[in-house]
């Protein structure tokens, strides 16, 4: 006889998929869930360093420049619902990297100002899976992502903070090792991160490598 835990299994798989072909898979679905790291990627650290500059030339007759690091470390928590071995929904958390900066003043008085860029996004997000082998499996993503870039130059008084919605797209392969534990390699995209008038816009890419357990 069925139990308990196989019917509720089953009625939200049938509920959440909608076809005949989730409810045959109910055996195989569970949530999961996981970590990873890697590294972040700013595509155009040159725009975020052009409107600061502007910024302080226009706001505060500063002239400046701004040189920021164009990767940093990045990690990330995830968990979703995989509803058989071709779909799943997950939602996830990233810190896309705090990338450095240098901004130096020339004038009206010679200075160096450190500065800190944060990039932080959250997400929801489609995953598509392709068996290749016993185990192996092609992984394809596509979502929305809430990112949040915060801006930190103490020295020029300068701290914007802008937070948009924008598509995230994304490519892995995951092995798992059995039903329970698996690992992740992924490449993930985030469009535009930031505000062309006020902090600079980028895409940022997100490089990891991380494990998920599944319950």
């Amino acid at each position: 006889m069925m139990n308990n835990k196989n019917i509720v299994r089953l009625t939200l798989s049938a509920l959440l998929c909608g076809g005949a072909q989730c409810v045959l898979a109910a055996d195989d679905a569970g949530w999961y869930v996981g970590a990873g790291g890697g590294r972040g990627e700013l595509k155009r650290p040159g725009s975020f360093g052009q409107v600061e500059t502007g910024i302080l030339a226009q706001t505060r007759g500063v002239i400046s420049t701004t040189m920021i690091d164009s990767h940093e470390t990045a990690w990330k928590i995830f968990g979703g619902y995989q509803f058989n071995d071709n779909f799943a929904v997950e939602a996830a958390y990233h810190d896309l990297g705090s990338f450095k900066g240098v901004t130096t003043i020339t004038a009206p008085a010679a200075s160096v100002a450190p500065g800190k860029w944060d990039a932080t996004a959250g997400s929801l997000a489609a995953v598509g899976m392709y068996p290749l082998v016993k185990g192996l499996s092609l992984m394809g993503k596509a979502g929305l992502a809430v990112t949040d870039l915060k801006v930190s130059v103490p020295g020029a008084l300068y701290s914007p903070s802008v937070t948009r919605v924008q598509p995230l797209l994304g490519v892995g392969l995951k092995y798992e090792f059995n039903k329970t534990f698996g690992v992740r390699a992924e490449f993930e995209r985030f469009n535009n991160v930031g505000d062309g008038s006020d902090t600079g816009q980028s895409p940022i890419h997100f490089w990891s490598l991380g494990a998920q357990v599944r319950f």
